[in-house]
Formats: structure tokens, sequence, C-alpha cells
């Protein structure tokens, strides 16, 4: 079988055309790509929180570290991802469960002020030592008191 007198001379491509060949392949592969990820990628940032949002974790975090009572009045100062200082105060309130507070937190960032509460466990936060100890005993005195009616109930 022979070939046809115009591709009797050519048995394959040239190097000029395979580079080129490749050199287009590459290139419709990366703007494809790249469509792709345009299109995916305000779906993904729906998702993450605000620069705002992350400001009022790192408060969140910097204000709970804090592990003394007095400490929290003082406040705290967290370094923004633009470089500034924020300070961040704290108010503790205990509650009737042991251990826990009720954290009223203020950023001040700027001329713009930020206020969130929180729950939070702390047993180190009491003003006086005696303070703890005092809840403690109020409220075993007052599940033995109910556990005694409850069994007078019966």
């Amino acid at each position: 079988m022979r070939l046809s007198s115009a591709f009797a001379g050519r048995a394959a491509f040239t190097l000029v055309e395979s580079v080129l060949a490749i050199a287009l392949f590459a290139m419709a592969a990366f703007f494809i790509t790249l469509s792709c990820y345009n299109f995916v990628w305000p779906l993904d940032m729906k998702d993450k929180p605000s620069e705002h949002e992350n400001l009022v974790d790192r408060a969140v975090e910097a204000i709970t570290s804090v592990s003394d009572y007095d400490s929290l009045d003082d406040g705290v100062e967290i370094e923004t991802f633009d470089g500034d200082i924020c300070h961040v105060y704290g108010e503790a309130f205990p509650t009737q469960i042991i251990d826990l507070f009720e954290l009223r937190m203020r950023l001040s960032a700027g001329e713009k002020d930020y206020v969130k509460t929180l729950w939070v466990i702390r047993p180190n936060w009491y003003q006086y030592s005696s303070e703890r100890d005092d809840l403690v005993r109020d409220r075993t005195d007052y599940l033995e008191d109910l556990r005694r009616k409850e069994d007078r109930k019966k």
C-alpha cells in the first residue's frame, strides 16, 4: 500500500508543530483551570469569617487566657492584622453555678467598640479565695436540703 504523493515525504509531525501543540494545550488547560477556580472561589469565601470576626476571635482568645481576675480590668493589648494595637477589657461576674462566670468583653479598636458576652469556666477568677469555698458550701447545703425533702416525701 502506497501513501499518496502529498504525504509521501512526511511520516510524522515536525518538532516545531509538536512544541506548538503542547504549548496550546498547556494554555488551554491553564485557562480552564483558572476559570474553574474563579467560579469556585466566591463559594468558598462566603464560608470564611471576615477580618472583623477574626479580630474578635483573637480578642476572645486573649481575654480568656488571662489567669488573674484583677488583670481583666487592666485589659490586654492585641495586634490587629494591619499592625494597629487594640485593647480588650473584661468584666467577670460570678453566677450561681460554681466556677462559671459571665464575662463581658469590650474590644476597643480605634473609634469602634465591640461588646460580647461569654460564659467561661474559671476556678481561679474569684476576687477572694473564700468566695469559692462559700459558694461550694452553699450549693452543697442546698443539694442536701433538696435530697432530705425528697426523702421525706417518700
